[in-house]
């Protein structure tokens, strides 16, 4: 199961739910998964942002090693679950690949939140970056909890 994460600059938000989905995957010794996170307008080889990495530290994570990438056309190909940010991120992947909309979510709808979308935390404070990954940590135990359950039905058939 390959999950992509897509945001504007992937230095912010995607780098942030890799982060912790990688976590719990390594925490419950999951390894059919596998998590990478890209920007639609990423300058590639950029770090998690300052305030993103604070964030996820607190949380145990650790974000150092993070470099940003640009988001290709075999991302989308290869990933069988592509979580975006915003509608309007879903919308420019329609327009790069339309043959990936139909794997591509809003990461709000695993929080039961259909059409919302996350706030672009950059340059804000860290406490503003606090908000954005408590408002992401729900869907992704959400989505965790899913991909885990398909994940072992997947293991379980011949």
């Amino acid at each position: 199961m390959n999950v992509l994460f897509v945001c504007t600059g992937n230095t912010c938000r995607s780098p942030m739910c890799e982060g912790y989905l990688k976590h719990l995957c390594e925490k419950t010794h999951r390894d059919g998964i596998t998590v990478l996170s890209a920007g639609l307008f990423a300058g590639g080889g950029h770090p998690a942002s300052e305030n993103a990495a604070r964030t996820m530290k607190r949380h145990g994570i650790d974000l150092s090693g993070f470099r940003n990438r640009q988001l290709t056309r075999e991302m989308l190909a290869e990933a069988d679950t592509i979580v975006v940010m915003t509608r309007s991120h879903r919308m420019q992947i329609g327009a790069l690949d339309p043959a990936a909309l139909p794997k591509t979510r809003l990461l709000l709808e695993y929080a039961a939140r259909p059409g919302a979308d996350v706030a672009d935390p950059f340059g804000g404070s860290e406490e503003i970056y606090g908000s954005c990954f408590t408002e992401m940590k729900g869907a992704l135990d959400n989505l965790f909890a899913l991909l885990t359950k398909e994940n072992s039905t997947q293991s379980n058939n011949p």
